[in-house]
């Protein structure tokens, strides 16, 4: 007599780990592409040049910050 052997791979909803690893370096890409897009455009804006931009460890030095007269007085 013949059984069935069910061998059963862990999932969220349809996304299994093989599905994953196959498409993490799509999704790499595609973030890298957003965050650089991202400070592409968010350059020209005041505050996420200061508050962002400017403290990003290595690319920080690229977004110099100006400072107002008022908070150089304090």
């Amino acid at each position: 007599m013949v059984t069935a052997n069910i061998n059963s791979e862990p999932h969220f909803k349809f996304i299994t780990p093989s599905k994953f690893i196959r498409a993490a370096p799509t999704m790499a890409v595609w973030g890298v592409a957003t965050a650089a897009a991202l400070a592409l455009f968010g350059s020209d804006v005041p505050l996420a040049r200061k508050d962002v931009l400017s403290k990003i460890p290595v690319f920080g030095r690229y977004f110099p910050v100006q400072q107002d007269k008022h908070e150089e007085e304090d």
